[in-house]
């Protein structure tokens, strides 16, 4: 993978804000979800989410997910995307604080208050999770349709 290419996926996760989660049962049922993120580079993506939301509980049945990452206001074969395989979970609590800065100081950025810790601990309704990327894939526009070219993390 050249360095136009790394630049272009870490541009993919720096402009878009969704990203689609791919879950499954420990049997291998499977279930999407698309969640509002934020990338720490290549490596960590992190989201809010409810414990009882499908996919929250489908990470907790089986922490293997996959990721994609894609801006889907472009026109037919004009996209780029970024694909992932990852491990996923609650943010451990000895990274919480940094990591709910992180995410807050990126939702601040586009107008949202800044999150707190009480308002993904405790009683609160939503947690922090993270996912490790283990594998990642860029799809550039000008390949065609399924030309993944591999991330080297």
């Amino acid at each position: 993978m050249t360095d136009e290419m790394t630049a272009q996926a870490r541009a993919i996760l720096a402009t878009n804000r969704y990203a689609v989660l791919g879950t499954a049962t420990p049997a291998g049922e499977p279930w999407v979800s698309p969640v509002y993120f934020v990338n720490l580079g290549l490596s960590t993506l992190l989201w809010l989410s409810r414990p009882s939301a499908r996919h929250s509980e489908l990470i907790a049945e089986n922490h293997q997910i996959a990721v994609t990452v894609f801006d889907s206001t472009v026109p037919m074969g004009g996209a780029t995307a970024f694909y992932a395989r990852a491990t996923a979970g609650l943010c451990p609590d000895n990274d919480l604080a940094t990591q709910l800065e992180a995410f807050s100081t990126q939702s601040v950025a586009e107008g949202f208050p800044a999150w707190r810790l009480d308002q993904v601990t405790g009683d609160a309704a939503l947690r922090l999770y993270r996912a490790e990327i283990t594998e990642a894939w860029f799809l550039p526009a000008e390949e065609g349709p399924e030309r993944r070219i591999q991330i080297l993390l």
